[in-house]
């Protein structure tokens, strides 16, 4: 029995299309899509209590922010009593070398500023082998994705910090 040629064009098609659909899904089911990370909501009390259990996590903290010589910290309080008692804020790990780079951090610097001495909400990357300056903090805050005042979120600038 003769095909007609059309119709075997057809049925070649149907098979070369049942075939990429069946490979495709697959690779579909092999490749585990994983969702966001959402961020741990915690108190940085706790946070700089227990160090080791957030280590590489990404974090939501509120305290007080500090910027000045030598010091881009959140601490729980609104006085600085110890550095040991607040987390460094790393505001950019990049290169620095070129304009490029230097614009870009001083505009994250700009926007760290906003809250020097002011309550905000810091949604970052924790990690505890880092102290900051001289090692004196409890570690560090890094890979920001966002700092805002907690009270207005309507104002987040999270753009910056990409």
């Amino acid at each position: 029995m003769k095909i007609p040629y059309l119709l075997s064009r057809h049925l070649l098609s149907a098979c070369l299309l049942a075939t990429i659909t069946l490979f495709a899904t697959a690779a579909a089911a092999k490749t585990k899509l994983k969702a966001p990370e959402q961020a741990l909501d915690l108190s940085l009390i706790n946070l700089i209590a227990t160090p080791e259990r957030y280590h590489g996590k990404l974090v939501n903290v509120t305290g007080y922010i500090f910027v000045g010589p030598e010091n881009m910290s959140i601490c729980p309080y609104p006085v600085e009593v110890s550095s040991k008692d607040c987390v460094w804020i790393n505001i950019d790990s990049g290169p620095t070398a070129s304009d490029a780079d230097q614009e870009r951090i001083f505009k994250k610097l700009a926007a760290l500023e906003k809250f020097n001495k002011k309550t905000a909400t810091i949604i970052a990357r924790f990690n505890k082998n880092h102290q900051g300056q001289f090692g004196g903090w409890s570690g560090e805050l890094t890979k920001i994705v966002d700092i805002y005042d907690y009270r207005d979120q309507s104002a987040r600038e999270i753009n910056v910090w990409k």
